[in-house]
């Protein structure tokens, strides 16, 4: 498991930018966490770049 999830960060990262990478792993670590604040900070930082990327 942690080889595929080091294999998806690498891709949004190469795809999206650092800052997905970053609201990726945000993501990961609040839901595992059961943390809301972090799990919606990471959403946010996983969809804007992906938003911006479409432009």
């Amino acid at each position: 498991m942690p080889l595929i999830t080091l294999v998806l960060e690498q891709y949004v990262q190469w795809r999206l930018g650092f800052m997905a990478a970053l609201g990726l792993t945000l993501l990961t670590i609040g839901v595992k966490a059961e943390n809301p604040t972090c799990a919606s900070i990471g959403g946010v930082l996983l969809v804007a770049p992906a938003m911006t990327a479409g432009s």
